[in-house]
């Protein structure tokens, strides 16, 4: 139930880094410089995703090492 739990809370954090990235692009005028407004809030959204998707493989290998053990 645990590790369901887990998977359940990375996939939500992906879904917001979609949202973030999607939601982001049109409401700002776009700044000149790169950290700032909608150019940092695609950075982070991006960033959201690949550490998410990162946290899935990682709960993966973990999920079957305790299995084999």
């Amino acid at each position: 139930m645990k590790t369901l739990l887990r998977a359940f809370i990375v996939i939500i954090i992906i879904i917001g880094g979609v949202l973030i990235i999607v939601v982001g692009k049109k409401p700002f005028p776009e700044p000149d410089c790169l950290a700032c407004g909608i150019n940092l809030v695609r950075i982070l959204g991006i960033a959201e995703v690949v550490l998410g998707l990162g946290a899935l493989a990682i709960q993966k290998n973990l999920i079957e090492k305790q299995r084999n053990i």
